[in-house]
């Protein structure tokens, strides 16, 4: 079985999905935490003046104490409104603008206590939309032992029965993969080149949220997010 993982993202790009698509099984890694240059709070969306970055506000003290994602608070600065005001006006005239407006209609009026909270609905519904690997599992749920980023894998392929794990590229950086594959688990990076596809405005813009892809292309987004799988 092959089993891939990643924290939980807010508004997450194309890419996220394809790592989804990629795999057997999918682990959301909401007990890791969060570096002070993670994009995993924030995405962009397209608009007719350009690309707008969505950014959900999160406790300063959670951060500088380091807590893990399902323990980091989300600050309720009126973000939901304006996120969704903002999502209206960039895509009420896309092409498939009503196919996931009564979703993003019910997300953006519940309230959300920390992040993980945030994001694991809009990746769950999303899998769903793009025929993924579901349920999604989650790593504050499976009962591992103290890990680190090197044990961590082994712990995950040990507990789901997986001989092999999908890693992202920027892993190569500290992983001990040999270390990792003489325990039994064959290590594979991840790679993906953007796709692309028609937008609402002139031109086209790379690495947005998935959310422009499924506003532009509905049914056949599915197809789209798999293309860059290299």
């Amino acid at each position: 079985m092959i089993l891939s993982a990643h924290q939980p993202a807010y508004l997450p790009w194309l890419g996220y999905f394809a790592k989804i698509a990629a795999a057997d099984a999918f682990v959301l890694h909401d007990r890791s935490r969060i570096g002070r240059r993670n994009m995993l709070n924030r995405n962009r969306i397209r608009t007719a003046e350009g690309p707008l970055l969505l950014s959900v506000p999160l406790s300063h003290p959670d951060l500088r104490a380091e807590r893990p994602l399902d323990e980091i608070r989300v600050v309720d600065d009126g973000w939901r409104r304006r996120h969704w005001k903002a999502i209206q006006m960039a895509y009420r005239r896309a092409p498939y603008f009503d196919l996931h407006a009564g979703f993003l209609a019910g997300y953006y009026a519940r309230e959300y206590a920390t992040l993980d909270e945030v994001c694991v609905p809009f990746i769950d519904y999303c899998a769903e939309i793009l025929g993924l690997p579901r349920p999604l599992l989650r790593v504050s749920r499976l009962g591992l032992p103290p890990v680190d980023r090197q044990s961590i894998i082994r712990e995950l392929c040990r507990a789901l029965g997986a001989d092999t794990f999908i890693a992202g590229p920027h892993a190569r950086e500290y992983l001990d993969r040999e270390r990792i594959e003489a325990q039994g688990v064959q290590v594979e990076f991840f790679r993906y080149e953007h796709p692309t596809y028609p937008q609402s405005h002139p031109g086209f813009v790379s690495h947005l949220s998935v959310l422009d892809l499924l506003m532009n292309c509905g049914p056949q987004s599915a197809d789209v997010v798999k293309e860059g799988v290299a």
